[in-house]
């Protein structure tokens, strides 16, 4: 999946965000967004937002000396999350359709983004997650249950911390003995890290690896030789979130994603309004 040129506006404003987040002084804000501009000028267009994303926040963290700028706000939003859940866990069993229920719940916690949502409230996450049973879910679930019977093997590959909470719903859907839990290999946005699969609790449940990288997404050629080789095994790949999307849509394999359509790039390439809750399988 190629970029766009309106991606460059959101990274600006991703920088500026992540600035203020840090209290940043006047000389280092300068050299900072100096530097990520003079690299954007020059910027291949031809690389995934992810990848972009990547190169922009490394500078971003070595220049402010700060190795997890986000670090406050995952914690903020894990404990959120981890308060909601059993009240979201209870909703979920009295639905119709639990399996259902889990899949849009875990897409609900995809709202929970710094990379899309720059200035991301409290309220933003309660509502998404308050309306998430109630979207209509674009998509085939009896293609992804039939997907989930027949796999010897699952890898979950997680999105961000505060909504991998989310994703022990959907976990609890699966056959636990079969799957495995992904996180980045290292900080980048709110994107989840091992620690925070223990606080969820997740690492009680399955077996949680990192990525061997940073990205934003999944960009198989940085991640580690140990999870590359993961996901060349699988017989199913459950990836969350825009960011995996944008990095592994053209990649071969049996990959559902699981995303909230938060920006006209993804809702163009996939064809849905901004907003939807897309369970996607490329047939």
């Amino acid at each position: 999946m190629k970029t766009y040129y309106d991606c460059i506006p959101c990274f600006i404003k991703q920088t500026i965000s992540v600035l203020k987040m840090i209290d940043c002084n006047d000389t280092d804000c300068e050299k900072i967004l100096h530097t990520v501009l003079q690299h954007m000028s020059h910027i291949d267009f031809h690389l995934t937002p992810p990848e972009m994303a990547r190169t922009i926040h490394r500078i971003i963290r070595e220049t402010s000396g700060n190795d997890d700028p986000f670090l406050d706000e995952k914690k903020r939003y894990q404990k959120l999350t981890l308060q909601l859940l059993p009240q979201l866990e209870q909703n979920m069993l009295l639905s119709d359709d639990p399996f259902k229920s889990a899949i849009l719940l875990a897409i609900a916690g995809n709202s929970i983004d710094h990379g899309v949502y720059h200035d991301l409230s409290e309220q933003h996450a309660l509502n998404a997650l308050e309306q998430g049973l109630h979207l209509p879910l674009i998509g085939d679930i009896d293609q992804f249950s039939h997907a989930i019977d027949q796999a010897e093997s699952i890898l979950y590959l997680a999105d961000n911390a505060g909504e991998i909470v989310l994703d022990k719903l959907l976990l609890n859907q699966l056959p636990l003995e079969k799957t495995t839990f992904v996180v980045r290999g290292g900080p980048i946005l709110n994107d989840a890290l091992m620690a925070d699969a223990e606080q969820a609790g997740i690492t009680e449940l399955v077996p949680v690896i990192g990525n061997g990288d940073n990205t934003p997404g999944t960009l198989l050629k940085y991640c580690s030789k140990e999870f590359q080789e993961k996901f060349k095994q699988a017989d199913l790949i459950i990836a969350k979130g825009q960011g995996n999307y944008e990095t592994l849509s053209d990649v071969e394999g049996n990959i559902f994603f699981l995303l909230k359509a938060k920006c006209s790039v993804i809702a163009t390439n996939i064809g849905c309004q901004i907003g939807s809750a897309i369970l996607y399988h490329r047939d």
